[in-house]
């Protein structure tokens, strides 16, 4: 009777094609009863088998322990995939690799010795792990694939050998308890979302070999306060450091050519920044949202500063904007309230869509002969701002340009506009002198909309 039910499960459990190769030979270990080994909670794998094939134990619920014998050279795709109910395995000497899924979603497993004989970990090898509190990785191997170690909730540390020459993206995604990790200097390249959400990662030494920090590879990091960027990086990518609240102050190296979007998006706690001269681009959102930002020095290398790039930087109270900006971008630096001044280059020509809008200390403002054009909503809402002089250089006024600028006093636009929109100055209530090219007279009402012009001196010529 035994027998039959070993049989009958067997052929159930590995399928027919295992079946056949001379699985039959399992033996069920420290099976107290009949009803233990109906459940199929405890096998030992016969020295005759020499690789556990792709879904081999998939979905085996009961599966609680498992011994490999020193035959078996691969643990393939899924092999122990959703056995939740696994909480120990032994790996022999002689696995070489383990691959993509082979224990994905053993929620029970708490603790597993790679052998040194494994040259790769597959592709979330061990994702959803979420019990797994350590993990050693020994110096046979070179890779750790992609989502590895993804969701491995209870981890709190990792070392990583010097043998690993690439990390992959988000193999560490979401480790919440990590504490510590170390990165040897063979890796070039921490990966996309590598270790994005390792909330309790509080510091990181990235090393000299490291090239480029991918996309969002430490954001929502929240408990990041320091990180060392190397000489050696050349990019920081889309998001790197987006949402680390805790991170306080970085340096960044003399090699960064570009910060890219949303790079330090997000940084709550970050006071400063030092960028290099190397840089020569700020991409869109770069340093959005960065509260308790006080103070930024952009350097001459700085051509172009991206969309919404200080957006929101409440407590940022100067920027210098050097000669090399030839566009300063939409919402560059929108709901700047602390920005009491500026003083934007020469080589400016363009000020876009809704640029300083929302910078309701800012009192004044040196517009240069340079500016072409003044974008929509460029300067809405600087409550504060009280005189503007346009240049003669600029040839148009965008919707709302001036819009909502309450204390605003005069106004004098010269005869080189040729296009102001609708409401370029629409509820600029504290006006008391406007001059403006006599073209625009039969317009004045829908370009001042909501502005009672007749107690103003209006002068046109």
């Amino acid at each position: 009777m035994d027998s039959l039910l070993t049989i009958s499960l067997l052929y159930e459990v590995v399928g027919k094609k295992e079946f056949q190769k001379g699985l039959i030979d399992l033996i069920f270990k420290e099976a107290k009863d009949k009803e233990e080994v109906g459940e199929n909670k405890y096998i030992q794998i016969p020295k005759s088998v020499t690789s556990i094939g792709h879904s081999a134990f998939y979905n085996c619920n009961s599966l609680k322990c498992i011994t490999l014998p020193d035959s078996v050279t691969c643990i393939k795709n899924g092999a122990f995939k959703n056995c939740k109910s696994l909480t120990s395995i032994s790996i022999p000497d002689s696995v070489t690799s383990i691959g993509d899924c082979a224990f994905y979603n053993c929620n029970n497993l708490t603790s597993v010795t790679i052998p040194n004989s494994v040259t790769s970990i597959g592709d979330c090898a061990f994702k959803n792990c979420k019990s797994l509190t350590s993990i050693t990785i020994p110096d046979s191997v070179t890779c750790i694939k992609n989502g590895a170690f993804k969701n491995c909730k209870s981890l709190t540390s990792i070392s990583i050998p010097d043998s690993v020459t690439s990390i992959g993206d988000c193999a560490f995604y979401n480790c919440n308890s990590l504490t510590s990790v170390t990165i040897p200097d063979s890796v070039t390249s921490i990966g996309y979302c590598t270790f994005e959400s390792c909330n309790s990662l509080t510091s990181i030494s990235i090393p000299d070999s490291v090239t480029s920090i991918e996309y969002s590879a430490f954001a929502y990091c929240n408990n990041l306060t320091s990180v060392t960027i190397p000489n050696s990086v050349t990019s920081i990518g889309i998001g790197a450091f987006d949402n680390c609240n805790s991170l306080t102050s970085v340096t960044i190296p003399d090699s960064v050519t570009c910060i890219k979007n949303g790079a330090f998006k997000n940084c709550k706690s970050l006071t400063s920044i030092s960028i290099p001269d190397s840089v020569t681009c700020i991409k869109y959102s770069a340093f959005k949202n960065c509260n308790n930002l006080t103070s930024v020095t952009i350097p001459n290398s700085v051509t172009s500063i991206g969309e919404c790039a200080f957006y929101n930087c409440n407590s940022l109270t100067s920027v210098t904007i050097p000669d090399s900006v030839t566009s300063i971008g939409y919402c560059t630096f929108e709901s700047c309230n602390s920005l009491t001044s500026i003083s934007i280059p020469d080589s400016v020509t363009s000020i876009e869509y809704s640029a300083f809008a929302y910078c309701n200390n800012l009192t004044s403002v040196t517009i240069p002969n340079s500016v072409t054009s003044i974008g929509i909503g460029a300067f809405d809402n600087c409550n504060s701002l009280t005189s503007v002089t346009i240049p003669e250089s600029v040839t148009s006024l965008g919707i709302g340009a001036f819009d909502n600028c309450n204390n605003l006093t005069s106004v004098t636009i010269p005869n080189s506009v040729t296009s102001i929109r609708d409401c370029a100055f629409y509820k600029c209530k504290s006006l008391t002198s406007i001059t403006i090219p006599k073209k625009f007279e039969s317009r004045i009402n829908k370009i001042f909309k909501n502005v009672d012009l007749s107690s103003i001196k209006i002068i046109y010529t």
